[in-house]
Order: C-alpha cells, then structure tokens, then sequence
C-alpha cells in the first residue's frame, strides 16, 4: 500500500511556499471560478463553502499541513471536523474532495514559490524548461509542451507557468546560457498561442482560455501572488471586451479588495524618488465600459485598468492644494482606500473642458463629493492604463454644470 500523499510530496519545503498559502485571505464563494485565476494568487477559496469561518478552518489546517510537513490524513481529519462543526453539505466524495483540495493549494503553494526562486535566481538562470511528470497520466496538451525552453520574462510564462490545471504536475527546470550550451539545445520559436472558450451549460460565454488550460488556471502561480493586479490585468487585456466587465464584476470580491488597498498603500509609502513606476489601483466595471462605449463611441479604450504614477502621489495627497484649496484635500485614510474608492463609486462623468474621466466615490467629506480624475489610454511601465491625474472634492452643484460635465453613469444626488 502507498504511502499517504504529505504536504512535502511537492517539492523541498521552503518558506517561500508557506509565505504564499498562508499569506493568502480566505473568501467564501458558491464556485471556483467565482474569482478569476489571478485572484487565487491571494485569496482562499473552497467551491461551494460560503461560511467564511468554515474557509478560515480550511485555510489554517492546509497552513499547518505545509508548515509541518503532515499528511493528506491529517487533512482529512481536520476537514471533517470543519464539515461537522459548520454543518457544510458539500458535492462529491469524501476521499475526492479532500484531495482535490489538499493537492491544488499545496502543488500551487510550492509553484509559487518556486517562482520566487526563479526570479531571484534569473540573471543567473534566465531560461526556464517546461516539464511533465512523464508519465502516462500526462494530457496530451501539457505533453506536447514538454521540453519547451523561453525565457523567464517571455508571454509563455504568463499563462503556461505550471500547475495548468486540476491536479497538474507539471513543473519548471531553469537553464543558464552555458547549461543550453552543454545539451546543444536553444530557446524555443515564439509560441503560437491558441484560445478557446470556455460555454457554461446555458450556452454563456464566461471565459476565454488557452487550449490545453484548465478555466481559472490560465495564469502565474507566482506572478499573482507577488503582483496580483498586474496578473488580473494581463488576464483582462487578452479577453475580448464583452467578457472583460463581467470578469471585474464578480472576481474585485471583499478580500481581493483589501489586498489591492493594502499593495497601493506600500507602494504610496514607498516611493522616495519617482522612476515613473505605476501601480494599478482598479478596472472598470461592466457598467463603465458599456457607458464608455455607448456615450463615448469615438474613444478606443485601449485599457481597462486604472494606475496611479510615482510622479502623481503629491496630486493625490493634496499638497498642491492644501493652501489654497484645503477642504479639497483628500484624507489619508481615504487615499490609502483609493482602490476601494474607485470600485465603491455614486457616478461617472465627462470632463468636456479637460477630456478627462470623473469617478465620484461614495460618501463625502467637508460637505463635499470627491472626485477621481482620470485620463484615458496613458502609456505605463505596466502597458496602456487610465491614469490617476489629481484626487479633489467638489460641490454636487457644480459637477451639475452640464456646460463642463456631462453625466455618464449614476446619480450626483440632489
């Protein structure tokens, strides 16, 4: 008889991988792909289990197994004492169930890490070989990209960066220049990417995946948890437009949310000498681009993400208008929130004198509305993005001017 399955089974413990399960927020959610790919990168979620203390008893058995090195056994013990404390009637059996669960987040984990490594390592290792298990389990997709060779910054790692799918066991090999030398082989040619669509039962297009990826496994363990929005935003950017909004509509869920305030706070703390680095601080919403396309329809958005420039924090802090305009000024607390702020909004508007986008946020300070000023389609070291120009406030009667603004969405209120 086998042994039993341990959390060690996937690679050499190591804190990178502890860091990234254990560092993750745990979210309830009906399905899996509830949340787009990338946001697994940061937040735990169980198909199907909607209390969220019976996802935080989940999250810290799994924790505990990869600190620990223990067995699926053990999970599975701790699983059903979550099942029964929680009352959870779940799908599936029992001994599919937990292995499915145990197997995804610790090979995921392990991934991550890895990445980390990978990166850290790259200049002396900058090629990366995709690897199978080899064995007759192998799909046929992931078999015919066995032996592939691209470097670490190349497209193909962006959505082929392993595991690609349930229960995938495929893994990386890095490479220097000198070791291609020695086994007299070269990088690969550019990778012809195929997409397919992924049809729900009704015969809704929900997603858009490479051929061969499972839905919600077509990104980088690694790269979404290091940089999360910019894994979104490349997820986003190769869908087509009519799938984008709805994907930002159920996936921004309450724990990514917080992730992405807590990323645009360290990189607003961080920042001593701008180097024109972005951060991206949103995306727009289904009901923004469809008030875009049909209010704006000259304007090609070539973006739908939000960033805010290095160079544009002491706009966004008010210190250009603390003298002269001081109740316009935003309070800390609502900057370190500005990518809550932005998804959480009362209405959109035109800026007809400017050509700039007006995000109004709810709620109000000094008895006035805050605005978000943005410009459309600005280049960004992360590819194209609307650009957070200046944080302010105003009268509501003043953006009523419909000789300046011109109401795209919601409601300014009376």
């Amino acid at each position: 008889m086998a042994d039993p399955v341990t959390a060690r089974d996937f690679g050499v413990q190591f804190q990178g991988a502890i860091d990234n399960l254990k560092g993750k927020l745990p979210e309830s959610t009906l399905a899996w792909d509830d949340l787009a790919g990338p946001v697994h990168g940061k937040v735990f979620a169980v198909s199907g289990a909607v209390k969220i203390d019976l996802v935080s008893d989940l999250h810290k058995s799994l924790v505990s197994g990869l600190e620990k090195g223990t067995t699926i056994t053990q999970f599975r013990k701790d699983f059903d004492a979550a099942v029964q404390k929680h009352g959870w009637t779940y799908k599936g059996k029992r001994g599919w169930r937990t292995a499915v669960i145990f197997n995804n987040n610790m090979r995921s984990a392990h991934m991550a890490g890895r990445w980390e490594q990978l990166l850290a390592n790259q200049a002396n290792r900058p090629y990366l070989q995709y690897r199978t298990a080899g064995d007759s389990r192998v799909r046929p997709q992931h078999r015919a990209w066995n032996g592939l060779i691209f470097p670490i910054g190349d497209s193909f790692w962006q959505t082929h960066y392993p595991p690609n799918g349930w229960g995938c066991r495929c893994t990386i090999r890095a490479y220097s220049d000198a070791d291609l030398k020695h086994l007299g082989v070269t990088a690969s040619p550019k990778f012809d990417l195929k997409t397919r669509q992924v049809v729900s039962q009704d015969g809704e297009i929900k997603d858009q995946v490479p051929v061969g990826i499972d839905p919600g496994w077509d990104h980088n363990v690694g790269q979404s948890w290091i940089a999360p929005e910019l894994a979104l935003g490349q997820k986003l950017a190769a869908l087509p437009r009519f799938l984008q909004g709805p994907l930002v509509d159920k996936t921004i869920s309450p724990a990514f949310q917080k992730v992405m305030n807590a990323d645009f706070k360290a990189f607003r703390n961080a920042i001593k000498q701008p180097k024109g680095d972005a951060q991206i601080v949103g995306f727009f919403d289904s009901a923004t681009l469809q008030a875009l396309a049909d209010k704006l329809p000259q304007t090609e958005l070539k973006s739908t993400a939000a960033a805010v420039f290095d160079r544009k924090t002491v706009h966004l802090s008010g210190t250009h208008k603390a003298i002269d305009a001081p109740q316009q000024v935003w309070p800390d607390a609502w900057i370190d929130s500005l990518p809550e702020n932005f998804r959480n909004y009362r209405a959109v508007l035109l800026d007809k004198t400017e050509g700039t986008l007006i995000v109004v946020p709810q709620g109000g300070f000094n008895d006035r509305l805050p605005k978000i000023v943005l410009r459309l389609n600005q280049k960004t070291n992360l590819g194209s993005a609307a650009s957070v120009v200046s944080l302010g406030s105003a009268k509501a009667v003043n953006l009523k001017d419909v000789t300046q603004y011109e109401l795209l969405l919601g409601d300014l209120g009376r």
